[in-house]
């Protein structure tokens, strides 16, 4: 939506978006109702359909808060250091994945996505493409990478890896060591190959 609203009216339809949050991450999209989220912030449906005229809209809202704030979080802070950046960047994006409210998200836009097109395209624009581009900004900087947006791709794949899909499953939440690992080995993948060494360039 592109209405305005006064500062007042912007904290109060932020505050809807926390309470909102709260409510989709716990119950899901298809078993959360707009009372659910009244239940919580208070007011009156009117109120409420005023900000946000469907629950579709206003889950847009979540995605998009959600996903902007993890991107801000995760900038690249450059160390002068290509495999000390990478590692600092993969603990911050690995960490942000498997945390509940980032597992949260992800099984909610893939559960809905199929049935809610527009979901799926927002997560891949406000969340996806706009941590993919971070790294693509960095990798531009560096002269061995010579396809900065492969590049940034296959780096959060490695991240991910099975540590990502075994929390999405509901498998135990990884501790920080494990996380630590992870990360080592995708930045060792991604610098050195699968079976190469130090030595090899990228």
């Amino acid at each position: 939506m592109n209405q305005s609203f006064s500062p007042k009216e912007e904290a109060r339809k932020n505050e809807i978006i926390a309470a909102a949050t709260t409510v989709f991450f716990e119950k899901g999209f298809s078993r959360t109702s707009m009372d659910d989220v009244i239940g919580i912030v208070g007011g009156s449906k009117r109120t409420l359909y005023k900000y946000f005229p469907s629950k579709d809209e206003l889950f847009f809202a979540v995605a998009v808060c959600v996903s902007d704030r993890t991107v801000e979080e995760l900038r690249v802070k450059h160390s002068g250091d290509l495999q000390e950046t990478l590692t600092k960047f993969g603990m911050s994006y690995l960490r942000t994945v498997v945390s509940p409210e980032g597992l949260s998200l992800f099984r909610a836009v893939i559960s809905e996505a199929p049935h809610l097109p527009k979901l799926g395209e927002s997560f891949l624009r406000h969340a996806t493409n706009r941590i993919s581009q971070l790294l693509v900004d960095y990798f531009e900087t560096q002269e061995k990478i010579s396809d900065p947006i492969s590049a940034a791709e296959q780096f959060l794949a490695l991240v991910r890896g099975p540590t990502h899909h075994v929390a999405l499953l509901g498998g135990r939440p990884p501790s920080d060591e494990e996380i630590a690992f992870a990360v080592r080995q995708a930045v060792a993948t991604f610098l050195y190959g699968a079976i190469g060494s130090p030595a090899t360039n990228v």
